[in-house]
This record gives structure tokens, C-alpha cells and sequence, in this order.
């Protein structure tokens, strides 16, 4: 393998498409992300593939045309070819070696599909000021000798002898002397050939490629940060003609095959070295975790990265901004409702119901753990050139989605063999590319790894899990006997569940160890996607169902059983993994996910400084005002500033439980009232305020006068409910007597 870079001079302006055409023009210029000119791969690859397809020829050597497998002339069909080349004996011809073709898997005994790795030309030196210019042209009428109707143009072209710089790496020295002569008498890249345009020079540097010394990693897990160098797109499972997506984070089988192919090209005799064999091993080998972004490449380590569960939830106005909200305590309390009248609490407590601070509702969040923007993507349109009438190939324009380069990903590999450590250090030091179009450049990342942090442990995540919990099913009048005999998994990568034959599932619960397959599913929170990876040793697409990464489950263990007592084979599954295909990433779980605290930690937090009212002279004092204000709200029903629906003092009675200090609950109050289309009547809120102002003792503390407030508010809406029953069945009696 050796290094070397491109010099590419243009002697006028070029024309290369390959982008959006602004508006007013009618061609322009490829460009990079940030508006600067540049020469993509694709295109430096295609000039030089058909010069040396011509030189090879001029030689009587072999040599298929574009790719296609046949000679010269002898492709009649604007369908493109999908029959790999044998001209050459059999086998591929040197422009296909060095090129690539029509191959759909990697040739026996080959590493890659291309010999060559050719990046993008970018812009180095300018001789004006701009990068650009506006060239037009005119179609002249040949009859009238004179510019046709509606013939004049506009295309936006780079400025005149401007100079570009590709990079690359030639992995097979076989080649060098034809990818060299390629190189020099390739003279001609983009469109406007026939009017003498187009013209280039290009200089070929090569160099020799440094040794870095690998260090040596430690015998446990990795953590693995890949940072992306140059755009990069990772096929989706479900592909389109026209579009070509991408996955928005890194498959552990794609890491796996990068890693894998790396050190079979450096090893001597990569299939009889112990360590990458067992390195690569379906069976025995390491766990390629799946690799999802981090905010600027600085992850907390000793939280995994992810999805987040299908549980969380945000502010439908303000999303996270108004802080993550989790419904996983909601579900488990409503999977252990045994009575009718339990429904009622568990429906007043319910923990993600609305957001807190605004009131509006919430939605389910699509997004990763350590990532909570937008993953950065460009859209690339681009089209295949036919050779003969030198036009778009028939089908052949499409759209493709990059991941921008700076992006960072972190994952982690685990069960690693002892005796390929060695082996895997290594691929620190050499170059790694993932996913599509590397030939063209693409993928390039760079890759480090490092030991893993200590992450909670079970018993402390385990602990809080049921404080929490228990505190809810309090608030929900649920009995809590079933608190530590449950355990929750929460799924960051796909789940691939085991299959017997090709059409049974087993049971989730049967993969489990074997202490807690007796456990039953009480919930279930999950979602089935498509999967799917491309074999390139059998030129096979893979397609699967799974379940999509987030989905939760909580199981119920058997009576008299804990979750400590099996808490050995929690980290077991953790370390291990769920499920089929372990070794591509699929089923990492997480037990007691901290995720489903957040909410309730917030909540509960707050429900432990509440102070309960023993006093039964005050209790009494709060029954009979909150009664006495609803007496005046129903005297003056039909008035404006009366008004109050219940759905306004549930509210009131989640900001008692959610208040600090009284003034909270007052200024909620206050500004409820003033609001344009007001939810309270103002009159109201003055009466309430008076009546418990007449009641709350001014030495009670902080503490004790929100208590105090939290029962005024649950007993102001029991007053409600009773006065509005006995007010409509006064109005309906009314109206039957004046209708008789």
C-alpha cells in the first residue's frame, strides 16, 4: 500500500455537476458543504478509468468498457450491466482491478473491490480572487446564423487555473505503472470537451507511508471513538432506486467488516494467525457494538450510548428543552391495577402525562442518549454518464445522504479473545474506511480506543429503581409487595430474537440465563423494524426482522425470588448480550436504565419533602373552606370570573405536589387568572387565596404550608366533583318542571 497526492491544474474554467443549480443558471459546479469548488472522486475517477481503458487497448491488452464486462462498442443497451468482467482470462481486466466493476461480492482471495482509493480534489490555490465565475454561452441558429430563440445560457463555473488536491492510497504496487500513465495522459475532466474546455494537467506524488508505533490495550472491554474525516453513508435496510439514505449511526457489522478487512490486508497470513481468527469468530470472537454519536466527541463514559428508550417522552412545543420525561413507572402501575378503584389513582399520579412547566402535551422522542440535536447531513444529487451519447444513463440520477465529516461515534466492543488484543491494536495505526463509496473516498474515519469507565453498578441502579417505584405505587394507593421482584431491560442496539427453523420465535424469556427464565413479562414497550446488511464475500443482502433499539421490557420474577439474587446474571446479559448475531452488535441491553428515573426523580424528590398533616383541627379548617369557596363558585355560575373545570384543578393539585414554597402555587395561581382567555376566573383565585390565607398560621414553615396547600387543592376538587353533580341534577330538574 503507498500513499500519494494529486495535483490538478486547470488550464481554463471546469464544469463538473454534481450538486443544487442556483436559481438563474442553468448548469453549476460541484461544491462541498460550505460553498467552496470541488472535483469529486467519481468524476477524477471516471476521466482516468477511460483514458486507461484506451491506453490498455492501444497495447492490445484487455479492457471492458466503463465496467460493464464488454469490449468497446459492444454495449447496445442504455440498461446498465451487471455481468462482471472476464475478459482477462477469465478474470477482471486491469481497469476493473484498479477501478472496480460491476461486482457484486469481493473475488475470492481479494480484500476489496478496487485496487485504488481516490478522494475528492479540493480547491488549493486561486490565481484571481473568487472561486467562481459565470461563463455563458449562446446556441447559435444555423439557418439565421445568429443566437436561437431563448439559446442563451448561464452556467456557474470555478475561476480559471484554479488548482485542486485529491488524496488517495494505491493498495495493489501491481498497478502503479498503469494508474501512473492514466494519470499523465488524462487531460480532460467534466463537460465543454468539444469547445476546448475542461483541460487539465495532472501531477502524481507519491509517498512513502510512515510506521506509527500501536500501544498496547488493556484486557477488558473497549470503548471505541470513531470520528468520521470525510462524508460517509451507511445503507438503510430498506433501499431505494432514486435515494440512497443513511443510517445515522454505525452497525457493529460495519465496524466488524472495516476492522476485519484492515488487518487481513496488514497481516502476513492473516488465516493462520490465532489472534484475528479468533478476533473475527462468529462463535467465540469479539461483540462489535453499535456506534452512535456523541456532542462534541466528549461522551460521559460511564453512560452507554444509544438510542433512547421508546418510554421517553418531551414537550411537544419546547421538546427537550423542557426537560425528558418517562412513562415506564405509569405502565408498570397500570399493568398492576387488580381493583376498579385503583384506576383512579393511578390516572391522577400519573408521572408523563403533560409537561410541567408549560402544560402542553407530550410525544415520544426519537433521539440518542448523548445526542440530543440533529445528526448533521448533506444531500448529494448525482447521475451516471453514459459513454456513447455522453448523457445521463437511463435510470441512473439519484440522490445520496452523507454524514458530515467531524462527527464523532463512540460504542463498544466487548468479549474480547485474550490472544487477539495484540492483533486489534493495531488498527489504530492503519487506514479505515466504513460504509459506501470507498473507492470514491468516502468513509474515512479515524479510530481510538480506550478502556471503558466503571458504570453504575446493578445493585446501585437496581436500589434506586425500587426506591422510586415504590414511591410511586404509594402515590397510586398500589400495593408494593411486588417491588424487587422486578427488573427492567432496555435495549440499545436492534434485538435479533432466536429462531427455531425459519418462521418459530422463541420467547424472549427463554434466552435469559437460566435463574430468570421463570420470570413473566409485565410489560412491554417495543416496536419491529426491518434490519438488513449487505455480504460482500457472497454477494447476498441479509434482511431480518427485529426489534428496534429502545424498546423496554420489565419482568415479574417468581415469588419469594429477588433481583439480587440473580444479579450475577444481569451482568452477564449485559456483557454478553441478547439474542442472535451478538458478534454484529445486536441485543447490548441495560438493566434498571437510569433513563426511566429522570422524570420520577424530579417528582419524587420533591413528594419526599411533603409533609403530612396529622393536625385534625387544620384538616378540617382546609375541608370546610375549600367547600365554603366552592359554595360561592356555584352562586355565581354563570358569571365569567367563576368559572374553573376540573381538568384546571387537577392541575393545580401536580404544581402543590411540584411547589417548593407557597408563593409558587400563589403565582400560579395569579397568573392563571390573567391570562387573556383566562382558565380561572379571577374572582375565584382571589377567593381561594383569601380562604386558606384565613387558615394557614404565619409561623408554619415553608414545608408545612405547601403540605397544607397540597390538601386544600385535593379537597377544592372533591368539592367540585360533588357541587357540579348536584348543580346539573338541580338544573335538570329545573328544566323538566318548566317543560311540563
Amino acid at each position: 500500500m503507498q500513499n500519494f497526492t494529486l495535483r490538478i491544474k486547470a488550464r481554463g474554467s471546469l464544469l463538473i455537476g454534481g450538486g443544487n443549480v442556483p436559481y438563474g443558471l442553468h448548469g453549476a459546479h460541484a461544491e462541498t458543504g460550505d460553498g467552496r469548488p470541488v472535483i469529486p472522486a467519481t468524476a477524477l475517477r471516471g476521466a482516468m478509468r477511460e483514458t486507461l481503458e484506451a491506453l490498455l487497448r492501444g497495447v492490445g491488452r484487455p479492457a471492458c468498457e466503463a465496467g460493464s464486462g464488454h469490449e468497446a462498442g459492444q454495449l447496445t443497451t442504455d440498461e446498465p450491466s451487471t455481468e462482471a468482467c472476464i475478459l482477462d482470462g477469465g478474470g477482471p481486466c486491469t481497469a476493473c482491478l484498479l477501478f472496480g466493476g460491476t461486482r457484486d461480492k469481493i473475488a475470492p482471495g481479494s480484500r476489496d473491490f478496487s485496487s485504488l482509493v481516490l478522494g475528492d480534489g479540493e480547491i488549493s490555490e486561486i490565481a484571481g480572487g473568487s472561486s467562481w465565475m459565470i461563463r455563458p454561452g449562446v446556441t447559435i441558429d444555423r439557418r439565421h446564423r445568429s443566437a436561437a430563440e431563448k439559446g442563451l445560457f448561464l452556467c456557474r463555473t470555478t475561476a480559471t487555473g484554479a488548482t485542486f488536491i485529491a488524496k488517495g492510497r494505491l493498495r495493489d504496487q501491481r498497478f502503479k505503472k498503469e494508474f501512473e500513465a492514466a494519470v499523465r495522459a488524462t487531460n480532460h475532466i467534466g463537460s465543454g470537451r468539444s469547445s476546448g474546455t475542461a483541460r487539465v494537467d495532472i501531477e502524481i506524488d507519491w509517498q512513502d507511508s510512515a510506521e506509527s508505533e500501536h500501544e498496547t490495550l488493556p484486557d477488558t472491554d473497549l470503548l471505541v471513538q470513531v470520528t468520521l474525516r470525510t462524508p460517509t453513508i451507511f445503507g438503510i435496510p430498506i433501499a431505494h432506486s432514486n435515494l440512497r439514505d443513511t443510517r445515522q449511526e454505525i452497525p457493529g457489522a460495519a465496524l466488524r467488516g472495516a476492522v476485519g478487512f484492515a488487518l487481513a490486508q496488514e497481516l502476513e497470513d492473516p488465516d493462520g494467525d490465532p489472534g484475528f481468527t479468533s478476533l473475527v469468530d462468529e462463535e467465540r470472537g469479539a461483540h462489535f457494538g453499535f456506534l452512535s454519536p456523541v456532542m462534541d466527541g466528549v461522551s460521559s463514559n460511564k453512560a452507554p450510548t444509544g438510542h433512547l428508550p421508546l418510554t421517553a417522552h418531551a414537550c411537544k412545543v419546547a421538546g427537550l428543552d423542557h426537560g425528558l420525561y418517562d412513562d415506564l413507572f405509569d405502565r408498570i402501575a397500570t399493568a398492576l391495577i387488580d381493583k376498579a378503584e385503583q384506576a383512579h389513582h393511578v390516572q391522577q399520579n400519573l408521572l408523563a402525562k403533560q409537561c410541567q412547566q408549560c402544560g402542553q402535551p407530550l410525544r415520544s422522542v426519537d433521539r440518542f442518549r448523548q445526542y440530543p440535536g440533529e445528526v448533521p447531513i448533506r444531500s448529494v444529487t448525482r447521475n451516471a454518464i453514459a459513454r456513447a451519447p455522453s448523457s445521463c444513463s437511463d435510470g441512473a440520477l439519484f440522490t445520496e445522504v452523507y454524514l458530515e465529516p467531524g462527527t464523532v461515534f463512540e460504542g463498544i466492543i466487548r468479549c474480547i479473545p485474550p490472544e487477539s488484543s495484540t492483533v486489534l491494536s493495531k488498527v489504530q495505526c492503519l487506514p479505515l474506511q466504513l460504509g459506501r463509496g470507498r473507492g470514491a473516498g468516502h468513509g474515512q474515519v479515524s479510530l481510538e480506543l480506550k478502556s471503558t469507565a466503571d458504570r453504575p453498578a446493578i445493585i446501585e441502579r437496581g436500589n434506586n429503581f425500587d426506591h422510586l417505584l415504590r414511591r410511586h405505587l404509594e402515590c397510586c394507593h398500589l400495593p408494593t409487595d411486588r417491588v424487587g421482584r422486578l427488573f427492567s431491560l432496555t435495549f440499545l442496539s436492534p434485538l435479533l430474537l432466536n429462531r427455531v427453523g425459519e418462521d418459530e420465535i422463541v420467547p424472549l424469556t427463554v434466552t435469559l440465563p437460566e435463574r430468570l427464565q421463570n420470570s413473566v413479562e409485565l410489560v412491554r414497550v417495543r416496536r419491529f423494524v426491518r434490519e438488513g446488511s449487505w455480504d460482500q464475500r457472497k454477494g447476498k443482502m441479509h434482511a431480518f426482522q427485529a426489534i428496534c433499539a429502545g424498546a423496554v421490557y420489565v419482568f415479574l420474577l417468581p415469588e419469594g425470588m429477588h433481583w439480587r439474587d440473580a444479579a450475577e446474571d444481569l451482568e452477564k446479559i449485559e456483557r454478553e448480550s441478547i439474542g442472535e448475531r451478538r458478534y454484529q452488535g445486536f441485543g447490548e441491553v441495560y438493566a434498571f436504565d437510569p433513563v426511566h428515573l429522570n422524570s420520577t426523580l424530579y417528582k419524587n424528590e420533591r413528594t419526599k419533602t411533603m409533609l403530612e398533616i396529622d393536625d385534625p383541627e387544620l384538616r378540617k379548617k382546609l375541608v370546610v373552606g375549600a367547600e365554603k369557596v366552592m359554595d360561592k363558585k356555584f352562586e355565581n355560575y354563570f358569571i365569567k370570573n367563576w368559572k374553573v373545570e376540573k381538568t384546571q384543578l387537577n392541575q393545580l393539585v401536580n404544581i402543590c405536589g411540584e411547589a417548593l414554597c407557597v408563593e409558587e402555587i400563589e403565582n400560579y395561581l395569579r397568573y392563571q387568572g390573567s391570562r387573556e382567555s383566562a382558565p380561572w376566573g379571577l374572582e375565584l383565585v382571589k377567593c381561594a387565596l383569601a380562604k386558606i390565607g384565613e387558615i394557614l398560621n404565619p409561623s408554619m414553615s415553608d414545608k408545612e404550608k405547601v403540605a397544607a396547600w397540597r390538601y386544600f387543592a385535593v379537597y377544592l376538587t372533591r368539592a367540585f366533583t360533588y357541587k357540579n353533580k348536584c348543580n346539573k341534577a338541580k338544573q335538570k330538574e329545573k328544566t323538566g318542571r318548566n317543560g311540563s
